[in-house]
């Protein structure tokens, strides 16, 4: 029923606050407190909290990724794929499949307003047997606004995008803390954690099937992301990330597990 339908979307939407809220909260008391005793000033460990391959300098070069073939698959996808990461001072970046323009910079750097934008693979319905017979899931690109916070802690990044190939006609909120756990020069490690809020428009044309209509829903994400220099310009980038589904994700009828891995591995140059 209707009715029914629009708690849900409102249940899934508080999820999607009180995660936002909650590590909002917790960045910005923790920021405060440290502040209160040091000045902020961007160091080594901040510069590489920024950027998606925790290098020092700009990279270049060649990765393998595995993800689901399909929208909770337990088969995987490997895709390889050409890796740019690069930083045009403050006016924008190119980091993986990411791109961002900043319209705005602090004077210490610590706050950066811009637009993003991004890809979403989509999938063929003979991918798997369980979307045999649906339309085609057309690759698709996300933009919208973006925000990035640099703090003592490590670095929240928020971005809230609209598909703009109108594939969906969907829109996705993505709140990510990026924290250095390791910052030597020849070994980086970065670890993240975040949270995923699509809205009903995204998710139907993703997981829905059937008389399965997904509605709005949040998930969770933790992972790792790593790089290993050797010599003075070659390094081996690789991370995982695990992506917990939304339960409207999680219940649908393509759905064979709650989670969503992502690995990749590459070799690059750094320039």
């Amino acid at each position: 029923p209707r009715s029914e339908c629009n708690k849900e979307i409102r249940s899934n939407a508080g999820v999607a606050m009180r995660v936002i809220k909650n590590i909002l909260t917790f960045a910005i008391l923790s920021q405060g407190a440290l502040l209160a005793s040091n000045g902020f000033a961007q160091s080594a460990a901040d510069q590489q909290a920024q950027q998606a391959i925790p290098a020092s300098r700009n990279l270049c070069g060649l990765g393998v990724g595995a993800f689901p073939k399909t929208p909770g698959s337990t088969d995987l996808r490997v895709m390889a794929l050409p890796v740019l990461q690069y930083t045009f001072g403050d006016v924008g970046y190119v980091t993986g499949l990411k791109a961002g323009l900043w319209g705005y910079t602090s004077d210490s750097r610590s706050l950066r307003i811009g637009l993003y934008a991004e890809p979403r693979f989509g999938y063929d319905s003979s991918d798997n047997p369980l979307t045999a017979g649906m339309p085609d899931r057309r690759f698709a690109i996300d933009a919208g606004p973006s925000v990035r916070w640099t703090t003592p802690l490590g670095v929240l990044n928020f971005d809230y995008g609209f598909d703009v190939t109108n594939r969906s006609n969907g829109q996705v909120a993505q709140l990510q803390f990026i924290r250095p756990l390791i910052s030597d020069t020849g070994f980086r490690l970065n670890g993240l954690v975040g949270a995923t809020w699509q809205n009903a428009a995204m998710n139907d044309y993703y997981w829905s099937v059937g008389n399965y209509s997904a509605g709005a829903g949040s998930g969770l994400s933790v992972g790792l992301s790593g790089l290993y220099s050797f010599g003075p310009t070659s390094a081996l980038f690789y991370g995982a990330t695990i992506n917990r589904l939304s339960s409207t994700q999680a219940n649908s009828p393509l759905a064979e597990r709650s989670f969503a891995p992502l690995i990749y591995l590459g070799y690059g140059w750094r320039m």
